[in-house]
């Protein structure tokens, strides 16, 4: 696996090949671990301390589900509305993150998944999936917002939920990030285009073949229309009145 990281005006375009390319953007309040997850899941540490105002991106090739795949995550750092349109029409799938210590952090993930959703009916936004991330769980102890109210929060969306810990282990964040790039191939795959299906319409019907019938009979055979079943004719019978009753003939 390689990574490298790049401010977001120095993004490069479409990857050579044929590997295909994931983008996801962290948002989020000032202070609830986007750096850290982002880091977490590029080169397996936990960075603690961070210059919270930057904007990067990270590209990460990776292997999901015995496939390679490139995926570019961007640590957001602006929170106006300009700048989120700005993500929406960059990202594959946006992943909304807050601090379950914090409920003013909560407050704010509500806030972007409403403006989240207005911008993607009123700015013709193409809809992407949205995750709902509770960071810090290690911290327990200080919990302010419980997994019940961020996973109502979740449903009243209809975006996944899940929660975990920069500073934990490694596995739990590289899921969150695995099951996102999946949620983008489904989305995909609900929007790929549907292969016609022609019938030709010369196509009839026959009677079953015989096994001893050569090749060449074979294909005459299938090929040709079957004849029109021709009914024999059934007499009719003459009827003759007399005065004196009836004879048939």
């Amino acid at each position: 696996m390689s990574y490298s990281r790049s401010k977001f005006h120095r993004r490069t375009g479409s990857n050579p090949g044929t590997i295909p390319e994931y983008k996801v953007s962290l948002l989020g309040s000032l202070g609830v671990g986007k750096s850290a997850l982002t880091v977490k899941f590029i080169t397996r540490r936990f960075i603690n301390e961070y210059d919270p105002t930057l904007e990067d991106t990270y590209t990460k090739e990776d292997v999901i589900d015995n496939h390679m795949i490139i995926l570019k995550v961007m640590d957001t750092a602006h929170e106006d509305a300009e700048n989120l349109e700005r993500y929406l029409r960059w990202s594959d799938a946006v992943v909304v993150v807050y601090s379950i210590t914090s409920k003013q952090s909560f407050q704010r993930a509500k806030t972007l998944l409403q403006e989240i959703a207005e911008l993607q009916k009123t700015k013709e936004i193409h809809e992407c999936p949205v995750v709902l991330l509770g960071n810090k769980n290690e911290m327990e102890r200080y919990r302010q917002v419980s997994k019940l109210d961020g996973a109502a929060l979740a449903k009243q969306y209809a975006c996944s939920y899940h929660e975990v810990s920069a500073a934990g282990e490694y596995d739990e964040v590289e899921f969150v990030f695995h099951e996102t790039v999946r949620e983008i191939k489904r989305e995909q795959e609900r929007h790929m285009p549907l292969t016609p299906l022609f019938i030709s319409e010369d196509k009839t019907l026959s009677s079953p073949i015989p096994p001893n019938i050569s090749t060449k009979d074979r294909t005459r055979i299938g090929t040709s229309p079957k004849p029109p079943k021709v009914l024999p004719k059934r007499p009719v019978h003459s009827f003759k009145f007399f005065n004196k009753g009836f004879k048939i003939f």
